[in-house]
Formats: C-alpha cells, sequence, structure tokens
C-alpha cells in the first residue's frame, strides 16, 4: 500500500467517511449515485493498492456483477418497456435490466469501499476509538479483520510451497495440492487462536483497569475536514428528504435529474468520494511546492 495522506487523518474522520460513502452506497438505489459511487471507489483502490492490486482484490467482482446483472431479468417480469421475449413467451423488460444493473453496481461499489476501508482503517485504529466504549467488540472486530489478510497470505504461501516442491501434473494434483493447502492453514488458523488466547491472558486481558495508549491527536485539520464532509452529506441526504430527488424503476423508469435538488445531491456525493484523492493531491502538490523551494 502507497503512502496514503488521507489515513494520516484522525480515526474519527477516516470512519465518518467510510461510514458516509457506504452507507450512501447502499441505500441510495440512484444509477447516478451508484455509478459515481463505483467509478470514485475504484480510483481510490487504485491509488491505495496500484492498479495490480486493485486487480487483484477485486478482478473476480466483474464475472459476479455480470451474473447478478443478469439474473434479475430472467425471473423479474415486470416493467413496461419490453425488449425482447424467450421463446416460452417469458418477456425481458428495460426496467428489470435497468434494476439489475443497478444491484450490481451497489454490491460492487459496497465491496470496493469495504476495501478500501480496510486498507485506511486499521485495526489499531478500531482499538483507538472503541477499546474503552466496547473493548470485547472492538477486540473482535480488529481480529476478524486482521485474521483475512492473514490467512490469505498463509494459504497462498503454504500452495507455492507445494508447487515447488512438487509441481502439479495436470488438475486432479492441483485441487488436491489446493486442498491439502486449505486443510494445513486451517489448523494453522486453530492453532494460532490458541496461541493468542494464552498471550492475551499471561499478558492481564480481562483485568479491571483497563488503560489505551492513545497514539493520535484531533488536529486543526481534522475538524476542517469533518465540516466539510458533514456539509457534503448534509447536501447529499436533504434533497432525498424533501424529495427533490426521484428515480423509480418500475412500472417504467421516471426521473428529474437536471433539477437544482438533484444536482445538488449529485455534486454533494461526488465531493464525498473524492475527498480522499483531492486531500492526496493537496498533499502532493504542497510537497512538490516545498522541494522546489529547497
Amino acid at each position: 500500500m502507497k503512502q496514503d495522506a488521507f489515513a494520516g487523518f484522525h480515526p474519527a474522520v477516516n470512519l465518518c467517511f467510510f461510514a458516509c460513502t457506504i452507507g450512501l452506497s447502499m441505500f441510495l438505489m440512484h444509477p447516478v449515485f451508484l455509478s459515481v459511487s463505483l467509478i470514485c471507489g475504484s480510483m481510490y483502490l487504485c491509488c491505495l493498492q496500484d492498479v495490480k492490486g486493485f486487480v487483484r482484490q477485486v478482478g473476480y467482482l466483474l464475472p459476479v456483477l455480470l451474473f447478478t446483472a443478469m439474473l434479475n431479468p430472467l425471473f423479474n417480469r415486470e416493467g413496461a418497456t419490453v425488449l425482447f421475449c424467450f421463446p416460452n413467451g417469458d418477456p425481458v423488460t428495460l426496467e428489470s435490466l435497468c434494476y439489475g444493473l443497478a444491484s450490481a453496481a451497489l454490491m460492487g461499489a459496497t465491496v470496493i469501499w469495504f476495501n478500501c476501508c480496510s486498507a485506511v482503517f486499521t485495526t489499531d485504529k478500531i482499538i483507538y476509538l472503541f477499546g474503552r466504549i466496547i473493548p470485547s467488540l472492538s477486540l473482535l472486530i480488529s481480529m476478524t479483520l486482521r485474521f483475512v489478510p492473514r490467512f490469505k497470505e498463509f494459504l497462498q504461501e503454504t500452495m507455492e510451497v507445494q508447487r515447488a516442491m512438487e509441481p502439479p501434473k495436470n488438475k486432479t494434483a492441483t485441487l488436491k495440492q489446493a486442498l491439502t493447502a486449505f486443510s494445513a492453514t486451517v489448523s494453522w488458523a486453530m492453532e494460532q487462536s490458541i496461541v493468542t488466547a494464552d498471550s492475551m491472558k499471561s499478558r492481564g486481558y480481562g483485568t479491571a483497569g483497563r488503560t489505551a495508549y492513545a497514539i493520535y491527536r484531533f488536529e486543526h485539520r481534522d475538524g476542517i475536514a469533518l465540516a466539510v464532509l458533514t456539509a457534503l452529506f448534509a447536501g447529499t441526504v436533504l434533497p432525498w428528504l424533501l424529495g427533490l430527488v426521484e428515480w423509480t424503476f418500475l412500472p417504467e423508469i421516471k426521473a428529474n435529474l437536471l433539477d437544482f435538488g438533484p444536482l445538488l445531491s449529485y455534486f454533494s456525493f461526488t465531493g464525498i468520494c473524492l475527498m480522499p484523492m483531492l486531500i492526496d493531491l493537496t498533499e502532493d502538490l504542497k510537497w512538490n511546492s516545498l522541494r522546489s523551494k529547497i
């Protein structure tokens, strides 16, 4: 992961940002918002992991999203605009196809933003924010988030060692090696859980008088970022609450795309999604300016 200026902000700022992006992406079933969320999330993940890391993390999403988009018109017959009919007479409507595409975009945007969140909102930030309020839950969340990449890394290393010791000669041998590596990784994970529990007990976890070492300070820039994020969130949500933004899929597509309310909501949501990249760009320009004066 490359150095990210937004990740250096206070954990509360990171938490509020990802709560806004993920929450709005999940609940605003609107093609414009979903497109902005999907594009901006992909751009930010590319900035965090580079293109190869992006493909490695979410490359599997494309066939899954295409399958999801095509699945809805096969079972949903609602809609006023019939595109064509199957030989058995079942229609495929434009509305059901658009709804399937929107559902696929929603799932893709949510997964991508969660990948960005796992890269920026690390376990130490979770412990810092929630360690004193809900220590057990914060520890569980941080351990779960840490377990997934460690499990994946150990599984990949085990499979590489097996291939180096005995290169598979056919697909059956490859599958057998994969199952063996998975079994070994599960055994390793169970052993690690026992070791972790013993280590936590020996270090006094669960005793009274728990303390926390705070390594983050809420600075002036964090307050500005939260204020801007709050204003953009209000600009995104208020037009929806006032009924100024309209988009319906069924029975036919209806929308008011270019009125003042929708445009305000579009630009505000785009500002939220672009905030980390704008912060990174500002820091890069500032750094280049300082270097030029040396």
